[in-house]
């Protein structure tokens, strides 16, 4: 009987050691470009959009995921952009509406073709015209 919880204490002393490592964990930041740039017709005055995308994830061990569904992502946000209003995604709070709405699209494809959630951190537009 001593041996066993002996035995139990230890095991459970292993356990809590091999949660508390894992809590450390620090992953480090990637950021993929997409390639070529996304154009896209727009709705009204303006006629076209031309953006240079990056998505960031601070999972760089995982960064084959998301290259792995970029012409989905692609697909999306092409999708997406025919359906806005030049004029509206040119200022700078449409923009950044833009940009989070890419954002939540991304991450939600990724959530749904992926074992791991929450993979991407953040988006950002290294250039963007729209003409």
């Amino acid at each position: 009987m001593r041996n066993l919880l002996l035995s139990f204490l230890l095991l459970s002393l292993f356990s809590f050691t091999a949660l508390a490592e894992d809590e450390d964990i620090v992953y480090e930041n990637a950021y993929l470009k997409m390639s070529p740039d996304l154009v896209s017709n727009v709705q009204g005055k303006s006629k076209y959009i031309r953006t240079s995308v990056q998505l960031m994830t601070n999972r760089a061990d995982l960064l084959y995921q998301i290259e792995e569904h970029l012409p989905l992502i692609r697909h999306l946000f092409l999708m997406t952009l025919v359906d806005k209003k030049g004029e509206v995604i040119k200022s700078p709070k449409g923009k950044e509406a833009l940009r989070k709405e890419l954002l939540a699209i991304a991450s939600k494809a990724l959530d749904q073709h992926t074992e791991t959630k929450g993979l991407l951190t953040d988006l950002f537009f290294t250039t963007y015209y729209v003409q």
